[in-house]
């Protein structure tokens, strides 16, 4: 099985490469593959045909990929927001990834608060 993780693996890379060509040639065009949930679609799919996980396990992460979305939201608005106020790129990419990790962990205990199971 060890050969059909390192397809998998390639196939993931593959993704990411091409994501990245296509937006050398055009922002919008990259920018809509991107915005597609093609990596949450790989890790379904790669799970949903693993012997060990399947589809119970492909529908579970997928359910909860959708619950952490919302709070994935906070780099998108706060890169151009921050950037305005006038913090620099970095400091902005930062600070927008620290926020999304800390927003999205208040988002699973708030989740779990309300009896949403999250594994």
């Amino acid at each position: 099985m060890l050969w059909m993780t390192i397809l998998k693996a390639i196939g993931t890379l593959a993704v990411v490469v091409i994501i990245s060509e296509v937006q050398k040639r055009s922002n919008v065009l990259g920018a809509a593959i991107a915005a597609l949930p093609l990596m949450t679609m790989l890790v379904v799919f790669n799970l949903a045909t693993d012997p060990k996980a399947g589809p119970a396990q492909a529908n579970l992460f997928a359910n909860t990929t959708f619950l952490l979305f919302w709070p994935g939201l906070t780099f998108f608005i706060l890169l151009p927001v921050l950037q305005k106020f006038g913090l620099s790129f970095w400091w902005s990419f930062g600070v927008g990834v620290v926020a999304t990790f800390a927003i999205t962990l208040g988002a699973i205990a708030m989740l779990r608060s309300f009896g949403v199971k999250i594994d």
